[in-house]
C-alpha cells in the first residue's frame, strides 16, 4: 500500500486527497489527481495565480 497526496503550489495538501492505494493502482490514482483534481482545485484559486501544472504528488 502506498499513501499519495496532492500538494498545491504553496506546499499544502489539498483537502480530501490523502489516499492509501494498492501498488497496482498508484499510476492511475496519480494520473487522476494530476489530470482531474489539480485542475479543478487550481480553477477555484485561479485569482491567486494557481495553475494545475504547479501541483505535485507526495
Amino acid at each position: 500500500m502506498t499513501e499519495l497526496r496532492l500538494i498545491d503550489p504553496d506546499g499544502y495538501t489539498v483537502p480530501d486527497t490523502i489516499l492509501t492505494v494498492s501498488d497496482a493502482t498508484v499510476a492511475a490514482v496519480r494520473e487522476h489527481l494530476l489530470q482531474e483534481v489539480a485542475p479543478a482545485h487550481a480553477a477555484q484559486w485561479a485569482d491567486f495565480g494557481y495553475r494545475a501544472s504547479d501541483y505535485r504528488i507526495a
